[in-house]
């Protein structure tokens, strides 16, 4: 198997995972419950939580392949321009990959006692401190997605369909600002974001599968 088609497989897996993850966790509670609620239903996830919160930190491992092979045309047409869009594009990534790093990180300390082990305070200020830290993660979206778009649209690096793509993902990036101001039910919006962020990913991984390697 080529690295380009391993690459592409890995921005698929990435998504699965993510996938999974998500619908292992269910409906967590709003951003306004009290942290009794939280901590119900953390211990309510027990190890299925635990399960989800894995799934996610697996997900980081299949990303960093992805990018390597997702960034070889961007690097290559960079190089004969002078320009520096790929650099934009890791950057993007490598600042919201941290932010989800960290994210994955509160939401395990959160479950590592069970729920209930600790004190409201506590409970209230880690599961508060991931729910931002995820919305900066997706906050980050425009910097790679539009990075990429414009690199597209100007050296046609990849299919003009995943440049158009792109657009439209980082501007449904901008939702984290709403995760990040708000603690009511309007951060919510966030998700929008995070959809795009995988349905970006997703549509990566199929096109370095069906493009062939340039020579």
């Amino acid at each position: 198997m080529s690295f380009r088609r391993m690459a592409g497989w890995a921005g698929v897996a990435f998504v699965a995972f993510n996938l999974v993850a998500f619908f292992v966790w269910g409906t967590p509670p709003d951003a306004e419950a009290p942290a009794s609620e939280v901590a119900k239903y953390l211990a309510d996830g027990g190890n299925a939580y635990k399960f989800g919160i894995v799934m996610a930190g697996l997900a980081m491992i299949f990303m960093v392949p992805f990018i390597a092979g997702f960034l070889i045309p961007f690097f290559r047409s960079d190089r004969e321009h002078g320009e520096g869009y790929g650099v934009v594009v890791l950057g993007g990534i490598l600042v919201s990959g941290a932010m989800y790093g960290v994210a994955i990180a509160a939401n395990a300390a959160l479950t590592l006692r069970g729920g209930f082990e600790l004190d409201a305070a506590t409970t209230r200020i880690l599961w508060d401190f991931q729910y931002t830290a995820y919305a900066a993660a997706i906050l980050a979206v425009p910097i790679f997605a539009g990075g990429a778009a414009i690199a597209i649209g100007k050296r046609g690096v990849m299919p003009a369909w995943f440049g158009y793509l792109s657009w439209v993902v980082a501007l449904a990036g901008f939702t984290g600002i709403a995760g990040l101001v708000s603690g009511s039910g309007i951060g919510l919006l966030t998700l929008a974001g995070y959809v795009g962020l995988l349905l970006w990913t997703l549509a990566g991984g199929i096109a370095l599968l069906r493009e062939p390697a340039a020579a």
